[in-house]
């Protein structure tokens, strides 16, 4: 197998076992755990992207705001519209404890495993090979 390839499905597994730890640890599903996530990486996003990044249907992805909400991990989604008539969800940091805690031991293993620079110095090469890969798949989509 390819190491890009590996790489890759080492974090569809990570990321589908970190979603479901986080979920148990916030007494949540799935969904909730990914989108506050997601909210935690960006500050705020959009109700209407949310549902784009999650691979889901936008009522799943509200659904999953508005459980956040209800478990006091998100501002109120009334409260976050903006000017365009746009909804966010917008962790309350303080609240978010267990995911911060996390994100932080992650980070200071990283760098004392010294993979910290390597992986600064990677990612961007990453990115830029996965997202010409999708765009790749969905130019050969759009022509069938």
């Amino acid at each position: 197998m390819f190491a890009i390839t590996r790489f890759h499905n080492f974090m569809s597994l990570y990321q589908g076992r970190y979603a479901t730890a986080l979920a148990k640890t916030l007494n949540t599903s799935v969904f909730p755990a990914k989108a506050l996530d997601i909210a935690l990486s960006t500050g705020e996003i959009s109700l209407d992207k949310l549902h784009l990044l999650l691979g889901c249907s936008r009522g799943r992805a509200i659904g999953a705001a508005f459980d956040l909400e209800e478990h006091g991990l998100a501002e109120h989604i009334e409260s976050t519209k903006n000017q365009s008539g746009e909804y966010f969800l917008v962790p309350i940091d303080t609240r978010c404890g267990a995911a911060r805690l996390y994100r932080a031991k992650l980070e200071q293993l990283s760098r004392d495993m010294g993979l910290y620079e390597a992986l600064e110095k990677t990612l961007p090469a990453l990115q830029a090979i996965f997202i010409e890969a999708l765009s790749s798949m969905e130019a050969t989509q759009i022509k069938r």
